[in-house]
């Protein structure tokens, strides 16, 4: 453990030191550095425990009421540790270029902003190697205060200062839930350390399932699932791009990480527990993908797609909760083994995504999708990216988030399903997670082809060029891993196999570890032929195109039907690609526009525009002025 604390030193004095220094480059060097320091030392320990080594125990004394605080490091807390402090240091590599604007300008100080980014490392490791309420709630605090001003980094917007304010109060609601659970749990025990609100929650009681709500409340206000989603699309379009990675990919992680945690203190779950997580889980995922569909604001459109992805992790957790109360090996190895892995997979491609979108807006300074286009000529590198990242959130091979999904598929098909109600109510949620794909690659092929390809639509848009070095090098790294996933899959499966052998050992079922895991690879293993199959197929494809067709021949005008003098309004808009799919559910959608029709034989220009706005928060909202207007007549 004398590593760890050594990270939480390294952190603190980097923190410190962003602010007292004044040289803005040289701030963000310190954070970038102490980051480094502390991912090391950080990795060091925990990455064999992540592989199978003893799991790192240690305690400290603090005074009355916190007393001890247990240090545990088992490999599901290794594993998000192993992932999170190097995520969130490519994002501070990142924002060394996307702040660069504000370095040379004396009246914008970056300090506190590279400290905010250390002090967001710092609580990973109190949420996750902490087995003490007390430490584990501060933990949640530090990140939730840390990501709020992290997202106000242009406070000067109203609307961004807004945006802040959602998140602080839906973070906040998402504490007092979680303060709830630990005092019920808390006040059974006499204690607040893990271990012994162990022995509350195996027995099967009231009170624990009222816990088991407020927890599973309190983390999906954290994780942004439905309805709770509302605060997620607003702070990670408000947010600085690497903000938002953090936010989509790290951040709100912990709330999936809070969810496995108890899980694994709880033992044998209730089949009314993995139902209620998988319907809420479907839910999430189907909402959060249609509102993708409707964007045209390219930072919000991914944070409408965290909400469909950890939808889908939930699907993982709710298939790996029925394996457990129904003592089926077979499904808690695919099922918690999917959703691990999904963390991990949509970490990387979001990332990526969130950072090609910044690297937008570095370079046009918008990211509304009806103004872009033809992006890939002026910007080719941060184009394949973009392009390499919406493959992979669309689950297409040969790519990581193909892999999870394909898992979480066998375990909803699963042939070990004890009886024809449940095996018709997993077929209808696979049915889901198929129409859930078919709309997310829609999404991401609008998303890609209209800001990417055809031509510039607005001609008031400045371009600057490629990306920096440092947010192109970024977005490189998380290319490279995600498409190890998804060229190696055995090389996920091998990451996860040691989070996944902790839910086996929650049931006793530590003979059954072996033949569960052997058999995630025997099903993984043909996709890695597959894929591979994939790689050389395009490879020979490219050769011979280069090969055999002549240079002036490989670019050519688009085929106009006829007609020669095309422009940029010819094309399709974010809105008219996806218009006629979303009018399959305009009657759940809520939609406004704003029309000017041309007249007369000689018209002006007329304009249409169209906004989807999220109805769960237009009515939430309501809600809250309703009663704000109830109390104010009360009180006259």
């Amino acid at each position: 453990m004398g590593f760890i604390v050594a990270a939480v030193i390294a952190l603190l004095v980097g923190a410190i030191s962003c602010v007292v220094f004044r040289d803005n480059q040289r701030r963000a060097w310190i954070s970038i550095i102490s980051q480094a320091v502390a991912s090391i030392l950080v990795l060091i320990p925990t990455v064999p425990v992540l592989f199978g080594a003893p799991e790192l125990y240690g305690q400290f004394s603090w005074s009355f009421p916190v007393e001890r605080v247990g240090l545990h490091v088992d490999s599901l807390a290794a594993f998000f540790l192993v992932f999170s402090l190097p995520m969130t240091l490519l994002g501070t590599i990142y924002a060394l270029g996307y702040l660069s604007p504000y370095f040379e300008k004396r009246e914008r100080s970056t300090g506190m902003h590279f400290a905010i980014l250390n002090m967001i490392s710092l609580s990973f490791i109190l949420i996750y190697a902490v087995e003490n309420a007390v430490v584990y709630l501060l933990g949640w605090e530090v990140a939730a205060i840390s990501a709020w001003l992290a997202v106000i980094w242009d406070y000067r917007n109203q609307r961004i200062r807004f945006a802040g304010f959602n998140y602080l109060i839906s973070t906040h609601l998402s504490l007092l839930c979680l303060i709830g659970a630990f005092m019920i749990m808390g006040s059974a025990t006499g204690s607040f350390d893990f271990q012994e609100f162990k022995n509350f929650l195996i027995v099967n009681s009231v009170f624990r399932n009222v816990t088991f709500i407020l927890l599973l409340t309190s983390f999906g206000l954290k994780s942004a699932y439905f309805p709770f989603h509302t605060w997620l699309p607003r702070a990670h379009s408000a947010a600085p791009a690497h903000v938002s990675a953090l936010m989509s990919g790290v951040i709100h992680k912990a709330g999936i990480y809070g969810i496995l945690r108890f899980t694994l203190l709880m033992g044998t779950p209730e089949p009314w527990m993995g139902w209620t997580i998988l319907a809420f889980s479907t839910l999430s995922a189907f909402v959060g993908v249609i509102y993708t569909a409707t964007q045209r604001d390219l930072k919000r459109l991914l944070g409408y797609s965290s909400t469909e992805n950890v939808g889908i992790v939930g699907m993982g957790i709710g298939v790996g909760y029925l394996g457990l109360s129904w003592h089926i090996p077979g499904l808690v190895a695919l099922g918690f083994s999917a959703a691990i892995l999904h963390v991990l997979n949509h970490a990387l491609f979001k990332c990526v995504l969130f950072y090609a979108a910044g690297a937008v807006y570095r370079m046009t300074h918008t990211i509304d999708i009806e103004k872009l286009g033809g992006l890939i000529r002026r910007m080719p590198h941060t184009s394949i990216f973009f392009l390499i990242g919406a493959l992979a959130i669309s689950a297409l091979p040969p790519f990581n988030g193909f892999i999870s999904e394909f898992l979480i598929y066998n375990g909803l098909f699963s042939l070990e399903i004890p009886n024809l109600i449940a095996q018709g109510l997993l077929v209808f949620v696979a049915a889901m997670l198929a129409l859930i794909g078919a709309i997310s690659i829609i999404s991401m092929t609008r998303a890609f082809g209209v800001s990417f390809l055809g031509s510039p639509r607005d001609s008031s848009i400045h371009h600057d060029g490629e990306a920096p070095l440092s947010m192109r090098f970024t977005m490189f790294v998380l290319v490279i891993v995600l498409s190890l996933i998804g060229l190696i899959p055995m090389v996920g499966i091998r990451w996860v196999s040691g989070p996944t052998r902790l839910f086996f050992n929650a049931g006793d079922w530590g003979s059954h570890i072996a033949p569960a895991m052997a058999h995630l690879e025997s099903l993984v293993l043909p996709l890695f032929y597959m894929s591979a199959s994939l790689v050389v197929v395009l490879l020979i494809v490219l050769s011979l195109r280069w090969s055999f067709l002549p240079r002036s021949n490989r670019r050519h005008v688009t085929w106009g039907c006829g007609y020669t003098a095309p422009n940029s309004r010819m094309q399709y808009t974010g809105s008219s690609f996806s218009d006629q799919f979303l009018s399959i559910f305009r009657s759940i959608l809520r939609r406004s526009g704003r029309q000017k029709l041309p007249q007369g034989p000689f018209p002006e220009n007329g304009h249409f525009n169209t906004h989807y706005f999220d109805a769960i928060e237009q009515r939430m909202f309501k809600v809250l002025g309703e009663g704000e207007n109830l109390i104010t007549s009360w009180m006259a």
